[in-house]
């Protein structure tokens, strides 16, 4: 009796962590949208109004952000500054492909950031702070998407869990 407490306990546990691990896949897609959106911010300060060199801009970004979206502009500086690619865009492919498990940004999110990487310090500051503007209304309206979709799915994916790990203990006593 003490062993199929104690599985049934375990098994309601491992599935409700399921549960709540995809939950938070939800909450950092937001919180990321939000970090990309405050990085925007940043570098359009680094950049039009402090005239900041791009790669000096993206390493000074990084070091006021967190997580997977500081490591992105981190290691699009580095590549920059050691000349492994060319433009600031190829620079955003090569950095988002290798840190893609830790970002969890859609295939739209990431064109428009990638549209706007191919345009930087391709015009005058009217036109940067006008890209940046875009790219960023772009970004919040995304976030309001993802805002909506993480308080539907959250308490979804949560419940889901508990009730999956329930239902097995169920069927296996």
């Amino acid at each position: 009796m003490f062993f199929k407490l104690a599985g049934g306990i375990i098994i309601i546990s491992a599935a409700g962590l399921m549960g709540f691990l995809m939950a938070g896949i939800y909450v950092e897609r937001v919180r990321q949208l939000r970090e990309l959106q405050y990085c925007l911010n940043i570098l359009e300060s680094e950049i039009v109004h402090s005239s900041t060199p791009l790669v000096q801009a993206f390493k000074l970004v990084s070091e006021k952000s967190s997580k997977a979206v500081s490591r992105l502009f981190k290691v699009m500086a580095e590549l920059l500054f050691e000349k492994k690619t060319d433009t600031v865009a190829e620079a955003f492919d090569l950095a988002f492909q290798a840190l893609k498990r830790d970002l969890y940004l859609e295939r739209e999110e990431i064109d428009i950031i990638s549209s706007f990487m191919q345009s930087i310090g391709s015009s005058d500051i009217e036109g940067q702070k006008k890209n940046f503007n875009v790219t960023v209304k772009k970004l919040e309206a995304f976030e309001k998407k993802a805002e909506e979709i993480r308080v539907k799915n959250e308490k979804l994916y949560r419940y889901l869990g508990i009730c999956g790990g329930a239902l097995i203990v169920i069927l296996l006593v």
